[in-house]
């Protein structure tokens, strides 16, 4: 459940893979941890991807891992998710998420200027990287000015300025929205029975998952 995620949006070629390698730097400098998800529109891959896991997701898996020593890679196939559902099953807990695309998701985002890209046509926009076009009032950075973006991605984490929740229920894959009453209900139940279990003493998150059992006649 990751308390903040900002998106790196721009044209092709406007760098902003790069500026997300430089905010990184900075923010694991800054001890804080992060997490990075980019949007394709073609199949993920890597250039040194096992052959089995491959082999095993195109026989028509949903899911294949590859799992090492120091690092695990996860591939899900199947309907494209948004932005918010990926970092909420991938992220850690206090995770700062540095999304580069998803300009047509609603959420806090960092724009790429150059290119093609219309930005008045993005909404929730924090700040531009490059020459603001005219009639833009905003924050305005240069490519090279990390320190002060990272300053900025860290007051819209104190602040809540991000993408944050604190309960989501899905069904069947299907998002059920949930106002704050039932959202506060919901954690304080389960977080109460589970602190009841031996050696448990609750924490600040938790997954339970649920599938009905249909009865042997």
């Amino acid at each position: 459940m990751p308390s903040t995620w900002i998106q790196i949006v721009g044209a092709k070629k406007t760098g902003k893979t790069s500026l997300i390698e430089k905010m990184t730097r900075e923010l694991v400098r800054r001890n804080r941890d992060v997490c990075y998800i980019k949007h394709t529109h073609s199949e993920p891959g890597f250039d040194n991807e096992d052959t089995d896991t491959s082999r095993i997701r195109n026989a028509g898996a949903s899911t294949s891992v590859l799992a090492g020593t120091g690092s695990t890679i996860a591939f899900h196939t199947g309907a494209t998710e948004t932005i918010d559902r990926i970092s909420f099953r991938d992220a850690l807990a206090d995770e700062i998420v540095l999304a580069e695309g998803f300009k047509q998701v609603p959420g806090k985002k960092i724009v790429m200027a150059g290119g093609d890209l219309k930005i008045d046509e993005l909404e929730g926009i924090v700040a531009i990287v490059g020459d603001a076009p005219d009639g833009y009032s905003g924050a305005a950075f240069g490519p090279d000015q990390i320190t002060e973006l990272c300053d900025l991605v860290e007051k819209l984490t104190a602040s809540g300025g991000g993408e944050m929740w604190s309960t989501r229920l899905f069904i069947d894959g299907e998002e059920i929205k949930l106002n704050s009453f039932v959202q506060d209900v919901m954690a304080s139940a389960v977080l109460g029975m589970s602190t009841a279990l031996k050696g448990i003493e609750g924490g600040g998150e938790m997954e339970l998952r649920c599938a009905v059992i249909a009865d042997e006649e």
